[in-house]
């Protein structure tokens, strides 16, 4: 199932003239096509001029915001997915998540948030996901690089920011490009750095005026091969659901989920 999820944590204005407050909030209800989400929100937000620890004062702003995900490789999720390594990831990401066998191995999914906003907002990004029992995942930031192949066609491959040969480097830091999805933060709360490291994607990412209207991210997520014997996954439908989210720094939160 495919939810659509917008919190909004509300921004505390004072005014001169009210001693109360309000909390707005506009959830934009989107369209599900196959397997692509989309959802948008309307953030109130602070240009701040000044703070205190507990306070953001300034003018008040609206904007709109959307974010969308979809599946970029055509691995039927139905069938399973065979475990892999994390030193297989560079090369997975090359062959769009089929092995040399022909085996699938991992799906790789477009996330692209959007604003309609003249002002620059920071924002920080977050994959979660839900497995099945004793089913472990791995995700990994990949890029798009168009080639050439020997037929003289152009295809789109993915890269990662590592290669095979830097999981035999002692001063390759692994947590830092391979991410478990693992939340430690409470649910009824938003994800942090803190806490949630190994769900952290992006980290102060720019949107907005002149950083762009839009930015797309791509990741990839496989199924963890722990050394241990897994053929109980053979077969294994949906072995993960995941959720994507976005926070501003002001707070906002926008997130969607994904299969």
């Amino acid at each position: 199932m495919i939810e659509y999820i917008h919190k909004n944590k509300g921004d505390i204005l004072k005014k001169k003239e009210k001693d109360n407050s309000k909390k707005m909030f506009y959830v934009f209800i989107g369209c599900m096509i196959l397997s692509v989400i989309i959802i948008g929100a309307t953030f109130a937000y602070f240009m701040a001029n000044s703070q205190d620890a507990n306070t953001v004062k300034g003018g008040t702003y609206t904007t709109n915001f959307s974010l969308s995900v979809s599946r970029v490789t055509t691995v039927d999720m139905a069938y399973g997915l065979v475990p892999m390594k994390n030193s297989e990831a560079p090369h997975a990401a090359e062959q769009l998540c089929y092995d040399d066998y022909g085996n699938a191995g991992c799906q790789i999914y477009k996330i692209t948030i959007s604003t309609e906003s003249e002002d620059i907002f920071f924002v920080d990004g977050y994959v979660t996901t839900n497995t099945k029992e004793g089913v472990e995942t791995r995700f990994s930031r990949v890029y798009p690089e168009e080639i050439t192949t020997p037929e003289e066609e152009t295809k789109t491959i993915f890269r990662t920011d590592y290669t095979e040969d830097d999981f035999s480097d002692p001063e390759f830091n692994e947590p830092e490009f391979i991410k478990t999805g693992v939340r430690v933060s409470p649910e009824d709360s938003s994800p942090n750095r803190d806490d949630d490291y190994n769900c952290l994607f992006v980290q102060d990412e720019s949107i907005g005026g002149t950083s762009g209207s839009s930015k797309e991210i791509y990741v990839m997520i496989w199924v963890y091969d722990d050394g241990t014997n897994q053929d109980f996954m053979q077969g294994m439908e949906l072995a993960y659901t995941g959720t994507v989210t976005f926070i501003t720094a002001q707070g906002n939160e926008i997130k969607a989920t994904f299969s």
